[in-house]
This record gives structure tokens, sequence and C-alpha cells, in this order.
């Protein structure tokens, strides 16, 4: 959604400047393929189920309507917990993780598939299979991840 309206405001500026239709069309059309190239990208990592297993952990995903899956060596992983941020405040705000392996990068909770305390509950069990501490920036996000289901549920 972010993207469309992105869109729209660009068209609309662009429609400001004294420029040909021709070029118009061109920088529309232009910008209709970026968006869709995004939205299309974005959309393709749609994970709904996080296994872990010996040395790995194991994403169950999506990919217009066709189911995928994969494993990734939890040693060569790392994860970060992140908050999105909106401007209803806490109440609004949307929690994912990005799962960086050499080759892929993953984010989880992009379409809201998980509830907070499920994000924080795969966080947890990946620092404990891969034995790491949390740090610091990891420990304030959690601390909202809490905060958020006190003062809104």
């Amino acid at each position: 959604m972010a993207f469309f309206i992105e869109f729209i405001l660009l068209s609309s500026i662009i429609l400001v400047f004294n420029l040909s239709i021709f070029f118009k069309i061109i920088i529309e059309i232009f910008l209709l393929i970026i968006c869709g190239f995004i939205i299309i990208k974005r959309s393709k990592s749609n994970i709904d189920i996080v296994t872990f297993e010996e040395n790995s952990i194991v994403l169950h995903g999506e990919t217009f309507n066709k189911q995928w899956l994969k494993s990734l060596n939890i040693k060569e992983t790392n994860i970060q917990i992140r908050i999105n941020a909106s401007r209803r405040g806490i109440c609004g705000a949307t929690f994912y993780l990005k799962v960086k392996n050499k080759k892929d990068n993953y984010i989880l909770n992009s379409f809201e598939t998980f509830s907070d305390e499920g994000i924080m509950q795969i966080f947890n069990a990946f620092k404990k299979f891969k034995d790491e501490k949390i740090i610091i920036d990891e420990r304030l996000v959690i601390l909202q991840i809490q905060e958020k289901k006190e003062k809104c549920q």
C-alpha cells in the first residue's frame, strides 16, 4: 500500500513539471514498473511457519500459492529484530525479523503473519540455538513488544 501511495505522489509531482506528454507517459510507466517489481519482490517472501531442527532453521513459505521450504544453517545465519513504527504509536507498531544468510535474506512478519509474542519466541529460540547473547538494541525492541502487550491488549 505504501508503494501505491508513493507512486501517486511521484506521479503528481511529475505532472507539475512542464514536460511533453510523451516524457510524462514514459516516466509514469517506468515508475509503475519499479513499484510493481518491488511489490512482487516483497510478496515472494511470505513465511508462515518457522521451525528449528538440530543445526538449522527451517522456513516454510508461499510464493503466489506455491509452497516452498528453505533450511538455513544456524551458524551461518544472523537474525535481527526490528520495529516498523506507526503514527498511531506503539499500539500500531509491527515487529518483524530479518533473517540473513550468505545467500538469502528473508523478512518474517512482513504480512503480519505472526503475533508479537510469536516474533519474540522465534527470536529467543534462534538466539538459544545459536548460543548468542541478546545485545542492548535487541533488548530495547523486546521491551517495546512487552510494552505493546501491556498497553494495547
